[in-house]
């Protein structure tokens, strides 16, 4: 685990979050702030998928979308940063 203070590896550009990843944070008392330093930080969850891990410490470093994944409460966080830096969107996937 990294520590607070480990340097940003991107800058997330704007940040985007979805009404349901809103509603799961407030439910679980979850501070958006940390979740985004950790993604930032490639400090992601250890049930991440290693090949999802793989392939975003390659867009970190030779351009593509960076992306994690946080379990929540029973619900998986996505969070996605765009090639160009620009954004990162938050959001729960939900089955409506």
């Amino acid at each position: 685990m990294k520590t607070p203070s480990s340097p940003m590896l991107f800058h997330p550009g704007s940040i985007l979050v979805s009404p349901d990843a809103w509603a799961v944070f407030e439910a679980g008392g979850i501070d958006p702030q940390e979740i985004l330093r950790r993604h930032v930080t490639g400090d992601w969850e250890e049930s991440m998928e290693e090949d999802l891990a793989a392939a975003s410490r390659r867009a970190i470093t030779e351009g593509g979308i960076v992306v994690s994944t946080w379990q929540i409460g029973g619900y998986t966080l996505w969070i996605r940063t765009d090639m160009a830096r620009a954004s990162t969107i938050m959001d729960i996937p939900l089955d409506h």
